[in-house]
This record gives structure tokens, C-alpha cells and sequence, in this order.
């Protein structure tokens, strides 16, 4: 059973489907994940390690849990299916569907951690938000302070779990982690 819709993680998962969808064709293919992460590794200053750790991680999303959502057998999944497979993902197997999601992002957070001291800090946030495609500076600072949970200028493995869990799981409007990948 799919859990009904709600107009914020509606939102959310539109734009995580933007964000993936790195060729804009309105479809997720195999193909766009490690673009995804390929597309930020040219803009952090990350190692080749730190990168494919990304593409694993999105990789193992998409043979787990994305590629059994294309309902008609074509390798594409569009924006509608994709959104009705994660809420189902999330209502039926959240341990399994948010452990994966939550890799990729320790695996995010490692790539963009250029310093590589395990937090992210409003510099290394900034990166990525150019990264993401040149989201604003002002929205991005203003996302980070939501995100910095603890006021200590910097995302832990911590910070960046809970905001996992918020975005794919909240329907309140003014959860942090509705914030973890920029503005909505």
C-alpha cells in the first residue's frame, strides 16, 4: 500500500528526482546516479576514492530499491513512479530503503568534506551547493544554519542522519532536514 501523499514530502521528492535526473530528460536511468555523483566530484576537491564511494552507494539505491519501480520494463522511471516507489520504500521497508539512502549520504558527506576532519562546514555546504547546480549563496547559508542542529558551524555524521530521516520521512514543513540538499 502506498501511504498517502502529502504536499511537503511531495516537494521534497520532486526535488530529489530533479537532482538526480542529471541529463534532464524527466526520466532516472541507471546511468544518472554516478552522473549525479560524477557531477559533484568535478566540482569538490575530492579524491577518485571518495567519489566512487558516492557512485557505489547510489548504485546499490538504484539496483535495491529504484530499478524495481519502473512498472513498464523500459529502465526508465519517471518522476510519479519514482515518488509512489519511495513512499512505498519508506512505508514498507524504511530500515532497509533509509540505511541505503543513508550511506550515500555518509558517502556525500565524506566527498564533500574537503578537509576531511568528518563534518561539513558552510564552505564545504557552499561547494556543494554549486555542485547541485549553482543553488544561490543566500539559500545555501541559510539551509546550512537549519541544518547545523548544535550551532557549532559544522555537519557531523550526526547532523546529516537526522536530516536523512527528516527529508524522506517529515511531512513538517519546518523539519531541518527538509533542508539537507539546498532549498526546496
Amino acid at each position: 500500500m502506498t501511504p498517502t501523499a502529502t504536499p511537503v514530502l511531495t516537494h521534497k521528492l520532486r526535488h530529489m528526482f530533479a537532482l538526480l535526473d542529471t541529463d534532464r530528460d524527466g526520466y532516472l536511468t541507471a546511468a544518472d546516479l554516478p552522473a549525479a555523483a560524477d557531477r559533484m566530484a568535478a566540482v569538490l576537491p575530492a579524491g577518485q576514492e571518495k567519489a566512487e564511494r558516492l557512485r557505489a552507494a547510489l548504485g546499490r539505491i538504484w539496483e535495491a530499491h529504484l530499478r524495481h519501480m519502473d512498472g513498464d520494463g523500459t529502465g526508465r522511471l519517471g518522476r510519479a513512479a519514482y515518488e509512489r516507489g519511495v513512499r512505498t520504500a519508506v512505508a514498507t521497508a524504511p530500515a532497509a530503503f533509509l540505511t541505503a539512502v543513508h550511506e550515500a549520504a555518509a558517502a556525500w558527506l565524506a566527498l564533500c568534506d574537503a578537509d576531511g576532519d568528518g563534518r561539513i562546514v558552510l564552505d564545504e555546504y557552499l561547494r556543494m551547493g554549486e555542485a547541485l547546480g549553482g543553488i544561490a549563496r543566500e539559500d545555501m547559508e541559510d539551509a546550512f544554519g537549519r541544518l547545523d542542529r548544535s550551532g557549532d558551524g559544522g555537519l557531523d555524521p550526526v547532523d546529516v542522519h537526522a536530516a536523512v530521516i527528516e527529508f524522506f520521512t517529515s511531512d513538517d514543513p519546518e523539519a531541518a532536514g527538509n533542508w539537507l540538499y539546498g532549498p526546496l
